[in-house]
């Protein structure tokens, strides 16, 4: 997919962790609370900071590649938080369970990062149930990163500087019908299933690709009429019947002329007109 240039840059492709994804806390963005994004780097110096890119202090770990899963025999390759809090790496955690593809499972958190689902997958799209966190086993891409490989339906989605390679669900961001507690956001370069970390509102500054509500974007506040943040979230369009609830903001296409794929000829974005 090719989508309109230049308007896709949170957090490169990272993904939030949920406040109640695995019981430990997160604030949406930068470590204030306030849910601003800073945690993506400061534009104005370069750096980069926050839950999205942790300095790793790996000592004792045993790190691995997700494609290759290299891991010794019992064990897989999954992606963790280095610090406990978003995921920024990857290592090697023993296989616990047997748990398919789609069956239930239940998560050790990202510092952890165990789980009971087999030596395919990895527990995911997890959320707090009884104060115990439960996901779906969700199996790893194949192939590699130019060539990722998954089955029908499902994308490989490459999130948080590679140590996220699984394969989600694809989706339709207009009609947003994914499980409950999933939006269907934008992430590299597809439309997947994702959960949701942190319900920005429209016109807010955000700082991932799954801080803002579903049915919104996270993207450059340069095509937008008024944002306070280097990014905020704006709303999907459809191009057969234009509606922009925010003045200054016009249904323009998502993908270049063209490019789009099928069934997603009539999915605009509400920006700036010729942004």
């Amino acid at each position: 997919m090719t989508a309109t240039l230049g308007l896709f840059a949170c957090g490169g492709g990272g993904l939030l962790l949920p406040d109640d994804s695995a019981g430990e806390a997160s604030d949406g963005g930068d470590g204030d609370g306030d849910g601003d994004g800073d945690s993506i780097g400061d534009p104005d110096d370069g750096t980069e900071t926050g839950a999205n890119f942790v300095p790793l202090d790996l000592v004792g770990e045993e790190q691995c590649d997700p494609w290759a899963q290299d891991c010794q025999e019992g064990e897989k390759c999954v992606p963790y938080g280095s610090t406990g809090g978003n995921w920024d790496n990857n290592k090697c955690v023993p296989v616990e369970g047997d748990g398919q593809p789609g069956d239930t499972c239940v998560y050790g958190g990202t510092a952890a990062a165990t789980d009971d689902c087999g030596a395919d997958s990895h527990c995911w799209d997890v959320m707090d149930v009884d104060g115990q966190a439960v996901g779906v086993c969700t199996p790893f891409c194949s192939g590699n990163p130019d060539s990722p490989i998954c089955g029908p339906g499902t994308s490989c989605l490459v999130a948080n500087e590679g140590s996220i390679t699984l394969c989600i669900e694809t989706c339709d961001p207009l009609l947003q019908a994914c499980s409950e507690g999933l939006g269907c956001f934008w992430a590299n370069n597809e439309f997947n299933c994702i959960f949701t970390a942190g319900d920005i509102p429209e016109a807010e500054p955000c700082g991932f690709v799954n801080d803002c509500a579903p049915g919104l974007l996270c993207t450059t506040g340069e095509v937008l009429p008024s944002c306070t943040g280097s990014n905020c979230c704006t709303a999907y369009c459809e191009l057969s019947s234009p509606e922009c609830p925010v003045e200054g903001t016009e249904c323009s296409p998502f993908f270049e002329e063209g490019t789009a794929p099928p069934t997603y000829e009539d999915v605009g974005l509400c920006i700036l007109p010729g942004a």
